[in-house]
């Protein structure tokens, strides 16, 4: 079994460098990773005193976010529209590992993005834990990746999946402590907050960033983020399934 298990994720790595150099890596996509993140940013902040070492985790987390998830609602549904996605199924090859791959790509989209903004922002902001950063970085990218499949996955069409993504993006910007620290929001949207992946990368990377490190709330964004990743992948594997019989 274990050795089954090796040759799954094999075939999941081929998946996702196939995913990468078809979707991920071409200039409108990049640009659009790029550009959006701080559009968004600025559209909010603009007109604010905005502390520099409290607006670059939430600048990297947006882009993990939006870099690692938003060309799912893209690449999955264009794959089942097209019939590309079922010769992947008649590959020797099990269902998970397929979701797997395409997790792994958007994972690799949303390192390259955050890293990007990382070192844009660092000679303006203090120097960061860059191990525990880094370690922020590679945990919420392949949240959000899984989450973004997750979003895609009812859908056959990108028209279809990209709307109701878009809009579950934004609402959770808003209500993770992205541009409102959690203690100033009221306590249901707090609660609401902490049933969000975002909130835990984003405390994730402030801690990285603040040298104050709680390691009772950092074992536990840790946490979420794997429990959020294992959910949202077995998630899309069960809603694909669905769907394919």
């Amino acid at each position: 079994m274990t050795k089954a298990w090796i040759e799954d994720f094999k075939r999941a790595i081929f998946i996702a460098e196939k995913d990468v150099k078809i979707y991920f890596l071409k200039g409108p996509n990049l640009i659009f990773g790029l550009l959006l993140p701080v559009s968004l940013f600025l559209s909010f902040s603009i007109g604010r005193a905005v502390d520099i070492s409290f607006a670059t985790p939430g600048l990297v987390a947006i882009a993990a976010f939006f870099g690692a998830g938003a060309i799912q609602a893209i690449a999955l549904p264009l794959e089942r529209r097209t019939g590309t996605f079922n010769l992947l199924l008649t590959a020797p090859i099990s269902l998970f590992a397929i979701v797997l791959g395409k997790a792994l790509a958007g994972f690799i989209y949303g390192v390259i993005l955050s890293l990007a903004y990382t070192a844009i922002m660092i000679p303006f902001a203090p120097l960061p834990n860059l191990p525990l950063f880094l370690l922020g970085i590679l945990f919420s990218s392949f949240t959000f990746s899984a989450f973004g499949l997750l979003l895609s996955a009812p859908f056959r069409d990108i028209p279809q999946a990209m709307p109701p993504a878009t809009v579950v993006r934004i609402a959770m910007i808003f209500i993770s402590g992205v541009f409102i620290p959690l203690a100033a929001m009221p306590t249901f949207l707090q609660v609401v907050a902490y049933a969000m992946p975002l909130t835990y990368s984003v405390d994730l990377l402030r801690q990285a960033m603040g040298g104050l490190v709680n390691v009772q709330m950092l074992l536990v964004d840790l946490a979420a983020q794997v429990l959020f990743s294992v959910v949202f992948l077995a998630i899309t594997v069960q809603v694909l399934k669905k769907n394919i019989e």
